[in-house]
């Protein structure tokens, strides 16, 4: 076993892509508890007390081994393995942004009388319960590994020692990468927001979170308006003012849903500045090159003309492109963060309630398959 964390995580090799941020988390939490003495052993612990029907338990007398990306005969990859006296222990998957393949938990089942003569069990970790589709005898969210698991287990070590130092290194990163805990978002903080930037965290976490979402389900047009077609959305960090999803990876046309929250990037002024915080929107995104071809169509003109009709776009605000300084937007939907909101108190009621905006808008400006046929 590798010594160091660096040589550790070196021998994970990404593949082609693929996000390595959930093989490089596997990584780095086998590392932890290999290192940090006495972290095995309470990780078995914790995930024993979460298992019904055990037949084995685990004590300090016990040997117990760690590994990560074993491979085993059928050519299937486990990505934590933990053995305990090389006879039983937890086959465990772990998921960021990916969802499970067909049968996974049931054929790392299957693996076990491979690996050991005992009982092995199956444990689950992910971002959030909607990847939770198969039956495991644990499942978890890493949001639970972060605050019921390291932060607890951090108050047992001294923290001038080296296995404090590997913990709460840990615990930041996970922080820094959205796998810990956020708090919800109040009325208070959405109306507060241009005097305090405290919100953004929460709310960007939110969004990000939305990427594990069934999208092709629920917008079912959004495989027909792109040259390219649909396949999963993708998560951008904050720039030109905004963060959230891109549907696609090309602007022909692009379809973005997140939060607005420098307007002056954008040219147009927050629907309420007062009291609403910043925008929640979904945006029609175009290359400046197709500018001129796609907004002097008869087309784009018969589009938009029903798109401006009340009973079309609903409850959302409407801007087209002739109010839109710049050559790369073609309509924006939008609401004020505080009325998608309103009324919903806990993280997963605001987590749906962002969702079902984004989809809403989005049926809008896909409904009758209109947007992929101007031109692209």
């Amino acid at each position: 076993m590798n010594d160091t964390i660096f040589d550790f995580l070196r021998s994970y090799v990404p593949s082609s892509g693929r996000d390595p941020k959930e093989d490089y988390l596997t990584q780095l939490f086998a590392w932890l508890l290999i290192k940090v003495k006495g972290l095995d052993l309470k990780y078995c612990e914790y995930l024993l007390n979460k298992t019904a029907n055990s037949t084995f338990t685990v004590t300090d007398s016990d040997t117990i081994t760690v590994e990560t990306q074993r491979t085993l005969d059928n050519g299937k990859r486990i990505d934590l393995l933990i053995t305990v006296n090389d006879t039983y222990g937890f086959i465990c998957e772990h998921k960021i942004y990916s969802m499970l393949s067909p049968n996974q938990i049931i054929n790392y089942s299957s693996m076990a009388p491979g690996i050991g003569k005992g009982q092995f069990h199956t444990v689950l970790i992910t971002l959030g319960t909607h990847q939770w589709t198969q039956p495991a005898d644990v499942r978890i969210l890493w949001s639970s590994i972060y605050q019921d698991f390291l932060q607890k287990e951090l108050e047992n070590y001294a923290d001038d020692s080296v296995h404090y130092f590997m913990l709460n290194q840990t615990i930041s990163y996970m922080q820094n990468n959205s796998l810990g805990t956020y708090g919800e978002i109040t009325s208070g903080a959405i109306a507060g927001y241009w005097e305090t930037f405290g919100l953004k965290n929460v709310v960007n976490n939110l969004v990000e979170n939305l990427r594990i979402r069934e999208w092709d389900g629920d917008c079912k047009k959004l495989q027909d308006c792109n040259t390219q077609g649909f396949t999963e959305p993708i998560y951008r960090k904050e720039k030109w003012g905004r963060v959230g999803l891109e549907m696609y990876n090309n602007w022909k046309p692009g379809i973005f849903v997140g939060i607005l929250w420098d307007h002056s990037n954008h040219g147009i002024k927050p629907l309420n500045e007062k009291n609403g915080g910043p925008d929640v929107v979904i945006l029609v995104d175009m290359l400046e090159s197709d500018y001129s071809k796609i907004t002097k169509s008869q087309a784009c003109a018969d589009y938009l003309e029903k798109l401006n009709l009340s009973q079309n776009h609903g409850d959302f605000d409407l801007i087209e492109y002739s109010k839109i300084p710049g050559y790369w937007r073609l309509v924006v939907l939008r609401k004020s963060l505080s009325d998608v909101l309103q009324g919903k108190q806990n993280r997963g009621e605001q987590e749906d309630a962002l969702y079902e905006t984004f989809c809403k808008g989005i049926d809008i400006l896909t409904k009758d398959g209109d947007l992929g046929r101007l031109n692209w």
